[in-house]
């Protein structure tokens, strides 16, 4: 359990030095007052040429500290992803989610899903989101979510999310990729990450409970929402 703390606590600091050299000049002056940005990106989400940024951002303190069963601090400091639209007057801040997994949770062997995973990123008009679920004990496999939201209807719709997983011990791989737009599900089956391995494409129809959008999804429980 120790080595599993060291390991960890190495690593965000890595990783809060190597992002905080990421974070594009123009993202520092917009972060609230309060709180360190993790990652950011600029480019054009809107249409009009201008760059827009998104970030996902970290409170600096919390209110009351929590403790794991070592009486060690858990950092769970709050998170949250914010998208400014450059205006001729200036950013405008379009919205906000306060779902962004934290960097630990009490007693949990579950790394920062931020830490191995691809940066917030801004292609192509639409803005991806990018989570990885590395368990340093108690779970073999290994799933990675990515969210791709567009905007349109004066909103950031949900229109692609990726399942990728697989397994550190036998090297079976998961893999599905769900359309919101059109509605359709591409699984792939029969993948290995240790071996090649004959691969099957499956095409399928699936039904959205509901419009998911930047605002109101769940990032920290998104099963709960649409069970993949």
């Amino acid at each position: 359990m120790k080595i599993s703390h060291i390991f960890y606590t190495l690593s965000l600091s890595a990783a809060s030095s190597w992002l905080s050299a990421q974070v594009p000049s123009t993202a520092k002056s917009l972060a609230p007052q309060g709180w360190n940005i993790l990652m950011a990106t600029t480019g054009d989400l809107n249409k009009d040429q201008m760059p827009d940024i998104a970030m996902i951002v970290e409170k600096q303190k919390v209110d009351v500290a929590t403790y794991d069963d070592d009486g060690k601090v858990v950092h769970n400091h709050p998170r949250k992803l914010i998208v400014f639209f450059k205006t001729a007057k200036g950013y405008q801040r379009i919205v906000e989610n306060n779902s962004i997994p934290v960097a630990q949770q009490p007693n949990s062997c579950l790394l920062d899903p931020l830490a191995e995973a691809e940066d917030i990123q801004i292609s192509k008009g639409n803005l991806l989101v990018h989570f990885s679920y590395f368990m340093a004990c108690g779970g073999w496999e290994w799933p990675r979510h990515s969210y791709t939201f567009r905007w349109q209807n004066q909103r950031f719709d949900l229109i692609g999310f990726d399942y990728n997983s697989f397994h550190r011990a036998s090297g079976e791989e998961t893999s599905k990729s769900y359309n919101f737009s059109t509605l359709k599900r591409k699984e792939i089956v029969g993948g290995n990450m240790f071996e090649d391995a004959k691969t099957q494409t499956k095409w399928s129809t699936f039904k959205a409970p509901q419009q998911l959008t930047l605002k109101n999804i769940n990032f920290d429980d998104f099963y709960t929402q649409f069970e993949y």
